[in-house]
């Protein structure tokens, strides 16, 4: 994706905006992918709270999974990324949106 529109950006800035999130992301983006049960075991929190955010990181499009046999995988998208990147950018150089 080459741009994202203002609802986007806000979706995103709330998906990032939670700790765990976060940090759930952060982990993921080191690495080229990571099971759900590993996500689980790295993170501080419940697993039906670990499913949640990882819910929310994809509904904005910060990551995408996989499904091999049972288990799921999830890993970034880094163009998506990017692009809020790009969006903020545009701001900080007062050219964003006013709608």
């Amino acid at each position: 994706m080459s741009s994202i529109e203002e609802l986007e950006a806000l979706q995103i800035a709330r998906a990032l905006g939670d700790p765990n999130r976060f940090a759930i992301y952060k982990h993921l983006a080191e690495i080229s992918e990571m099971r759900c049960g590993t996500i689980c075991l790295n993170t501080p929190v419940r697993a039906a709270t670990v499913s949640h955010h990882l819910k929310v990181l994809a509904d904005a499009g910060l990551i995408e999974s996989r499904r091999e046999g049972q288990g799921v995988y999830y890993r970034t998208v880094p163009e998506r990324l990017k692009a809020y990147l790009r969006y903020l950018r545009k701001l900080g150089n007062g050219r964003g949106s006013t709608a």
